[in-house]
């Protein structure tokens, strides 16, 4: 079947070349404007003849349809840049690159590209184009971009980490490729456009699309350094690590054929020598805590690269074949925090992507493009330890890593087909969204098996280690290991579990999406968006997304200066590949999963009764289901300042969570269950609920010629019972007392900016800011109290006296035997404050400023957490732990690098 349909994919694209060939008389006449740099203008004003006009879009291209034969005058304008005129003589066969060069020479001028923010009826909130020098102050490292253009995704309220990475056009998250490569950025683009699947508060959702290939020849080598002596030592770590990094690769670009086709490519190879800090509380050989602090050494090594061809099969039709490798080395993962060394994994991933496309001129009313990807990517995980884990709530982690050694095989097909038709007042665009998830995976996780220290109630011991009779108290995890250890009475383990049987879980996913947008131009300034999304898939079988949308934008002035929206829409989710591959994992025949209350340590199975699990579907599994409302402006301040602001409404059902419907009915793992004896059964339902309001402020300046800045901010107050997980488990399966919360590690505020500022000499100065706070995490007990298999009940309010008792900044708190339960997710986690800056300065080796093959040379010095902020990851949550209520792992601390880039 994955031939079958690759092959029809295939032939699909190459449909529209022939039908296009009698659709209209005359020509096509396409092409880019580029500053000095070759970076794109978004925005200019095209002039065909002094009558026709259009605007570059926000990659810099511009069309015009069936331009008649003949000699033609084209002119070119934008603020900031000295106008171009061009004659030219049609058919023109291969598109333009139009230079501008700034008025003022000496002078490098910003363009941000989004001038087009506000003009569609879909756009909504902090729609960002991200180009030209602002491109160039974004992070070279793949990582640290990543980590840049989540935090920019995140100002539409969702979690920077479930944002979309989507190259040129398509749908799927994939690799960024290499920065060099890239053309320009859309961050969250029109998300109540019918195009799009995700909600705003979702993750937000980032394009990127890669630069084409040149008319003549240009290229650039490029290399990075940051050494031990330039970084700083990281947060909670005692002694400063050998942390150094070094980048180095190369770009070319240039045609293949004297006119139609070019070519462009990339290669980078990026080589880290990072360490992880460990920061724990263990014991040493006679029981006595110890402060275990050390640095372990997870050096990287990526290697990234691409290929890209554009071929003009005919004025009205082009083709575009890229591939892109992503190979990436890691060592020691998952160390860090109060997982010790001896928990992690080797880990090699690759990623390898053909993708094709067919851009189509049907008629002078109708565009036409068809896109196929085809995806390879995996992953080999090789465990440093294979002994069984074991978790001790609150102080450390150690033993080997649960996933074992694993081994991810995954073949994607994506196929797009859209067209856009435009009639005097409507733009319609319609299409379908295409993909195909074939899974070969080796899933060991937990077959190494997992001990749970997670504290109880125990025997007081006297000094000679004997129980004292009739006296028990509550113990940590830590206490119950010591206790493990030492032979000492209480000294059983929690609970062990581990997974038996065969690894191997093969499936393929299939989930097509058709959709439907217009945008309908009624006049006076009002314009009218409406689309229609339809979402089906099997694994498991979803047939019930519909979900519309709807906008109006206004503009009540003739100069534009206020832009007022409103939009209303629903949005369904869909149930990825890693929630197939768990359900399968545990389907309790091809592999057992199997936990031991209070195990003997180091022979859990003698004389024990195990509890089994398995997960599945619910029977009437359905999609879940956003509804969002928005309403807001944009308002044209003097001197090139535009303010905007956004409120929004959210509502959620149907969310999925896992529920065990068979749960012990006495609150022991043994005792009667509603079904089957001894067995858990999680079944992943549409019981989530959910709502949310937020707020967004912003504010630019984009027409001064040495300063130009964005700043603004989002209040996200986002409450559900799901924690934006299909797998969350409510402690209780009775009850959902307590369940309603924020999300673990989503902030409530988000703060953003950046700015660039040119100083003489040519001197720029470029920095990118995110702070977020009120992120939240739970608080548990560490341990299993009503017997369900999960371990993450939460404490009791307790009242003045009770026994074991603990004053926490929450009031007086207890394991059980409290007066009400303790909400999830009270806890909240310190502000974090990222600060990235970058300063550079150009070089110009060519002396004849008409040269075809300008030569410069440029030198940076960047920084990511340039203010060296401890910026919090984890604080210890486990009621009673010595960890309790204390951060314990951080993002890395201030990084340097110094970069030399050669370009011709």
């Amino acid at each position: 079947m994955k031939l079958l349909v690759a092959a029809a994919c295939i032939a699909a694209l190459a449909l529209p070349h022939a039908l296009a060939q009698t659709a209209c008389r005359g020509t096509t006449l396409t092409g880019i404007v580029r500053d000095s740099t070759l970076a794109i203008i978004p925005g200019a004003t095209l002039t065909l003849d002094g009558s026709q006009s259009e605007t570059s879009g926000t990659d810099g291209q511009f069309r015009f349809l069936c331009v008649a034969g003949g000699p033609h005058r084209l002119s070119a304008a934008t603020p900031g840049f000295a106008n171009q005129d061009l004659s030219l003589t049609m058919p023109h066969t291969s598109p333009l690159d139009l230079v501008l060069h700034p008025e003022e020479v000496q002078t490098e001028v910003e363009v941000t590209g989004d001038g087009a923010a506000g003009s569609s009826p879909a756009s909504s909130g902090p729609t960002q184009t991200i180009s030209g020098s602002r491109l160039q102050s974004l992070a070279d490292d793949p990582d640290d971009l990543l980590r840049e253009l989540q935090q920019l995704a995140g100002a539409a309220g969702g979690n920077p980490s479930n944002t979309t990475i989507a190259v040129d056009g398509f749908q799927d998250s994939s690799k960024l490729p290499p920065k060099s490569s890239i053309a320009y950025i859309k961050v969250n683009p029109d998300q109540f456009s019918a195009e799009y699947r995700e909600p705003p508060f979702d993750g937000g959702r980032v394009e990127v699309y890669t630069r084409p290939g040149q008319s003549a020849y240009h290229g650039a080598l490029f290399a990075t350094n940051g050494s031990p002596w330039e970084n700083s030592r990281d947060p909670f770590s005692t002694s400063k690590a050998s942390i150094g990094k070094q980048r180095y690769g190369f770009e070319l670009t240039g045609p293949i054929r004297k006119k139609g086709s070019d070519f462009a490519m990339t290669l980078e190879h990026r080589s880290i020598d990072n360490y992880a800090v460990v920061n724990a509380i263990t014991l040493d050989d006679t029981g006595n805590l110890i402060n275990t602090v050390a640095n372990v050494a997870t050096p990287q090594r990526l290697w990234i690269g691409t290929a890209r061809i554009d071929w003009q099969l005919s004025p009205k039709n082009t083709f575009i074949a890229s591939y892109s490798a992503n190979v990436n080395h890691l060592q020691n993962v998952g160390v860090g925090g109060t997982a010790l060394a001896e928990t992690g994994y080797n880990s090699s991933q690759y990623e390898h992507m053909l993708r094709l496309s067919n851009i189509t001129t049907v008629s002078s009313h109708l565009m036409h493009e068809a896109r196929l990807s085809l995806r390879w990517d995996g992953e080999t995980d090789v465990p440093v330890s294979s002994a069984p884990q074991v978790q001790v709530a609150g102080a450390f982690t150690g033993g080997g890593t649960t996933f074992g050694p694993q081994r991810l095989r995954e073949f994607n097909i994506e196929a797009d087909d859209d067209a856009i038709l435009t009639t005097k007042n409507h733009t319609l665009k319609f299409g379908t969204q295409f993909m195909v998830y074939d899974e070969h995976q080796q899933l060991t996780t937990n077959f190494n098996g997992t001990y749970t220290f997670g504290g109880g109630t125990a025997p007081i011991l006297d000094g000679n280690g004997n129980p004292i009779p009739g006296q028990t108290k509550t113990i940590t995890g830590l206490e119950q290991y010591r206790r493990a250890l030492l032979g000492l009475p209480g000294g059983t383990a929690t609970a062990f579990s581990n997974v038996a049987g065969v690894p191997t879980v093969d499936f393929t996913i299939v989930q097509d999406t058709s959709f439907i947008q217009d945008d309908w131009n009624v006049g006076r300034g009002v314009h009218i968006a409406a689309g229609l999304r339809y979402f089906l898939q099997n694994n498991p079988t979803v047939l019930n997304s519909i979900t519309p949308r709807a906008g109006i934008l206004w503009s009540p002035t003739k100069k534009g200066t206020w832009t007022l929206h409103a939009h209303v829409g629903m949005f369904s989710g869909r149930f990825n590949k890693g929630n197939q591959a768990e359900v399968q994992r545990e389907d309790g025949v091809a592999r057992i999963t199997s936990t031991i209350y209070n195990p003997d340590y180091g022979d859990p199975f003698a004389g024990a009764t195990p509890i089994h699990s398995i997960r599945q579907f619910s029977p009437h599994i359905s999609n879940l289901t956003w509804a969002a409302e928005n309403i807001g402006g944009t308002r044209a301040l003097p001197h090139g300042w535009n303010l905007s602001a956004d409120y929004y409404l959210g509502r959620i059902w149907n969310d999925t969570r896992s529920v065990n419907i068979n749960s012990p009915l006495n609150g022991v793992p043994t005792g009667p269950r509603p079904g089957a004896s001894n067995l858990n059964v999680l079944q992943m339902q549409n019981s989530g609920q959910g709502r949310v309001n937020a707020t967004f402020v912003g504010i630019e300046q984009h027409t001064l010629k040495h300063v130009q800045l964005f700043f603004g901010g989002v209040r996200v107050n986002l409450i559900d019972d799901t924690d934006d997980s299909n797998f969350f488990t409510p402690q209780s399966s009775s009850s959902n007392v307590g369940e309603f919360a924020h999300r673990t590690n989503q902030p409530t505020w988000n703060l953003f900016g950046n700015g660039t500022i040119t100083f003489p000499q040519k001197i720029q100065l470029s920095g990118n800011f995110h702070a977020g706070g009120n992120s939240h995490y739970n608080i548990t007990t560490g341990f299993d109290n009503n017997g369900d298999g999960n371990f993450n009940d939460r404490p009791q309010y307790a009242v003045s006296g009770t026994s074991g008792a603990i004053a926490t900044p929450y009031g007086l708190l207890v394991a059980n035997g409290g007066t009400a339960i303790f909400p999830r997710n009270e806890g909240v986690m310190p502000w974090t404050f990222y600060l990235d800056t970058n300063l550079q300065r150009a070089f110009k080796v060519t002396r004849n400023a008409k040269a075809e093959h300008q030569q410069t040379l440029t030198v940076n010095l960047r920084s990511s957490n340039v203010l060296n902020h401890t910026n919090v990851t984890q604080v210890g949550g486990v009621l009673g732990s010595p960890l309790f209520g204390v951060p314990f792992a951080a993002d890395n601390g201030r990084r340097v690098e110094v970069g030399l880039r050669y370009s011709f």
